[in-house]
């Protein structure tokens, strides 16, 4: 999702999210867009940020025990949305789990797939989806969160704004129809107003079960868009925590369909644990 979750959330801005609160009420009125804060808003410039993805990015993926024990994978990340929909690439380098690379489709009805390809493995595998809900590289970070799927997804709901910290937000309530593969029964996000960012993230897992958090943390403008640096991955009630932290990168990457071939380069080589 996310990446919502959320990492796509995290890495495919090509436009603002939705509307900044300083265009007014009155503004939409005279041009006849939808209000600032309504849901045709709100979705519409979501579905749009997604379907103009162009990104590519590295950095680490890292896994923090409870008692702050770190282990750091490498991670590579494309994504690109094609006319048949988004394609998002993810390779992650990882000493203890064995590395891997996972490529997710998604249509714009929102229907994804996963596919799965680990080191030393010749063809990849399409993810089942029970397996979903693996974490990655032993993150609490899962294949979906990697994906803007829930964006797609049959209900969305526009609930009373809050803030989150200091940040003025609209709240995104999104829920999976028939057909629609994932692992959330909702994924509900917090969107600052101010920049058009996403801020916080709530993942409710179906059949109940502690809900996944995903703060982001160092918003920097990027080519107009307000990007987080590093997103976080909590589920409540249980120790530890997991980071996604992008160190370079590119939001006009002019990425082609030959660059998301899960087979085409090498595996990456393994990450490593420290303090």
């Amino acid at each position: 999702m996310q990446l919502k979750a959320c990492a796509a959330v995290l890495l495919a801005g090509a436009v603002s999210l939705v509307c900044g609160a300083q265009s007014g009420a009155k503004a939409d009125a005279k041009s006849g867009a939808e209000p600032a804060g309504s849901l045709k808003a709100i979705v519409a410039a979501a579905r749009a940020r997604v379907e103009k993805s162009d990104v590519r990015a590295s950095g680490r993926l890292v896994a923090i025990a409870a008692n702050g024990t770190r282990t750091n994978n490498t991670l590579g990340l494309a994504s690109h949305s094609f006319p048949d929909g988004l394609r998002t690439l993810v390779t992650i380098g990882s000493a203890g789990n064995g590395s891997v690379r996972y490529l997710l489709t998604q249509d714009g009805a929102g229907h994804t797939a996963i596919e799965a390809l680990h080191k030393g493995e010749k063809a990849p595998v399409r993810l089942p989806a029970e397996r979903w809900g693996d974490g990655v590289a032993g993150t609490l970070f899962y294949p979906e969160d990697f994906a803007d799927g829930q964006f797609f997804w049959a209900r969305q709901t526009v609930l009373p704004p809050q803030k989150y910290g200091a940040r003025e937000c609209f709240v995104l309530r999104s829920e999976p129809g028939p057909g629609q593969t994932t692992v959330y029964a909702s994924v509900t996000t917090w969107i600052d107003q101010k920049t058009g960012a996403p801020v916080y993230v709530e993942a409710a897992p179906k059949g109940g079960g502690p809900t996944k958090q995903f703060v982001f943390y160092d918003l920097e403008q990027m080519g107009g868009v307000w990007e987080p640096r590093q997103v976080e991955a909590k589920v409540n009630g249980k120790p530890g925590s997991s980071l996604m932290i992008l160190e370079r990168g590119s939001a006009h990457a002019h990425l082609q369909r030959k660059d998301f071939s899960i087979t085409a380069v090498s595996q990456p080589t393994g990450g490593n644990s420290g303090p």
